[in-house]
């Protein structure tokens, strides 16, 4: 196996893919398929399942040997310490070269960095891949990736579930508890970047913060933030990459209380 990325903005969201990773999970297996980069892992409590999906093209180079799948089993703290380590000027390779290290590289082209190399002992990591079916969500909105965070944060401080309903006219973010009071706030439609729902349906779910939070970490990946929900089912969202390349969160429900 053998990769690079070479434009220096697609590196830096290769690196803050990562960045938050160990919040969720200690390792992870990295699937090179012959048409995409494939990630996908479950949290320790099975309150998460996350993706991260980079198809072929969204590198510069990608190739496969055969055109077989190469799996890969990393640690995500010592993975992260090793791309936290890499320029802003540099581009990224990566190869299998060694047979059991993945091998990194930092390049650089100017004189402004030194380049950098890497052996990452790999990790024998059973995990089964999970089918995740195709769901008509009964709504779907996006908004400011940075605003979404924001109110996560405040509403976390207030209750450690969040209460979403959703209607045609706004959507409802509530979190409350009896010893730190209630926080709310109305979103109307108009402020929103997309917004569909089924007509003249009303939607009422319930979601861990803490989760919430912890996916909100990756606000720098994309400037907007696509979640869809249906009742009694996890909610998913999305950090949408560009050429279809994407991460996405499927968070399961709390058991919904009457607010």
């Amino acid at each position: 196996m053998n990769l690079e990325i070479q434009d220096l903005t697609k590196a830096e969201t290769f690196v803050s893919c990562f960045h938050h990773m160990k919040l969720f999970t200690e390792r992870v297996n990295i699937i090179f398929q012959p048409e995409q980069f494939f990630i996908q892992s479950v949290d320790s409590a099975a309150v998460v399942i996350f993706e991260i999906v980079l198809p072929k093209t969204w590198f510069d180079v990608y190739t496969l040997k055969e055109d077989q799948t190469v799996v890969v089993g990393l640690n995500t703290h010592l993975f992260f310490k090793v791309l936290n380590s890499r320029e802003k000027t540099q581009r990224i390779e990566m190869n299998t070269r060694l047979y059991d290290h993945l091998c990194v590289d930092f390049i650089s082209d100017g004189k402004d960095a030194f380049d950098k190399h890497f052996e990452i002992p790999m990790i024998d990591l059973e995990s089964e891949m999970l089918h995740i079916p195709t769901i008509e969500y009964q709504a779907e909105f996006s908004l400011p990736s940075i605003l979404f965070a924001s109110l996560i944060s405040e509403l976390k401080q207030f209750g450690d579930d969040l209460q979403i309903e959703c209607t045609e006219e706004k959507i409802s973010l509530v979190s409350n508890s009896l010893e730190l009071g209630k926080m709310y706030t109305n979103i109307s439609i108009e402020e929103l970047q997309e917004y569909a729902i089924d007509e003249g349906e009303t939607l009422k779910m319930s979601f861990s913060l803490k989760y919430l939070q912890y996916i909100c970490a990756y606000q720098k990946l994309s400037k907007y933030i696509s979640i869809s929900c249906s009742n009694e089912i996890p909610i998913r969202i999305q950090y949408l990459l560009g050429t279809d390349a994407k991460m996405t969160f499927y968070l399961a429900p709390r058991i919904l209380d009457d607010y």
